[in-house]
């Protein structure tokens, strides 16, 4: 019976090391999305400084492709803004559907933003300079300029929280 718990305990050990991921030189820092269920924003947090230069679409569309510039990045940072980043929110996230840093990309990095309808959308450098700011609403929904009685944020770290999605 013990030897049975004990490769019980030695499986959930190993499977629970095949699905950990490293945290060290992540790009994609967090993500917290305030709103109602229309009405979003979406913070995206980077692991280092970084300014926004601009996007496109505009206004509307089922992604946005944010072009971003890196600040004060060390030298062993340096090399991991090369990589690229997927992040997809909790299931109950109707409207976004994933972050993707793309580092990778000529003219970039770009954070592609994908959402699973057609949205409007604003996108905004975070007061922080460590983040980025896109607020969305289904194309045919409209918004309130400022609401007084938004939700409680969902932070979610990385992917590897199982609360935020994988």
């Amino acid at each position: 019976l013990h030897l049975g718990l004990a490769a019980g305990a030695l499986a959930l050990t190993l499977a629970a090391a095949l699905h950990a991921q490293p945290t060290g030189g992540k790009i994609l820092a967090d993500i917290t999305i305030n709103g109602t269920k229309t009405c979003r924003t979406a913070q995206i947090g980077f692991s280092f400084l970084v300014r926004y230069i601009n996007h496109f679409p505009q206004s509307e569309g089922k992604e946005v492709r944010i072009q971003l510039k890196p600040l004060t990045v060390g030298p062993l940072e340096e090399q991991d803004l090369l990589d690229r980043e997927a992040f997809s929110p909790a299931q109950d996230e109707t409207l976004l559907n994933n972050v993707i840093y793309e580092g990778d990309m000529e003219g970039g990095p770009y954070l592609t933003v994908q959402f699973s309808q057609a949205v409007r959308f604003t996108v905004a450098q975070g007061t922080d300079f460590r983040s980025v700011n896109v607020s969305y609403h289904a194309a045919g929904d409209s918004c309130p300029t400022a609401t007084s009685s938004a939700p409680q944020p969902t932070t979610c770290a990385h992917p590897t929280q199982s609360a935020c999605g994988s």
